[in-house]
């Protein structure tokens, strides 16, 4: 569309997407280096900066599983993809 044409730029601003493949990259070479998965934020932290982005990313696999056991659509959190992050060690919240 038009928009596009001209390079409109569709993500807001200090949104941290993030592809499966870089965030799963990111994630397991953080729990290689601190031993866990709980990746910290806080508030001093730039909102593009790349902790950010990966602790809303796993914040999102929460989100995703949560709504999975539910029975709800869990976007791109597949079977496949959760069955990576637990033979890996990821320990996905109860609730």
């Amino acid at each position: 569309d038009r928009m596009d044409s001209i390079g409109f730029d569709w993500t807001p601003r200090g949104y941290s997407r993030m592809k499966w493949d870089e965030g799963f990259a990111l994630l397991m070479a953080f729990g290689e280096s601190n031993g866990h998965f709980n990746v910290p934020i806080s508030p001093e932290l730039d909102k593009t900066s790349e902790q950010h982005r990966l602790h809303k990313w796993v914040e999102s696999l929460h989100d995703m599983y949560r709504s999975c056991i539910l029975g709800r659509k869990s976007g791109s959190l597949t079977d496949e993809r959760v069955q990576l992050l637990l033979s890996n060690g990821f320990v996905f919240r109860n609730s």
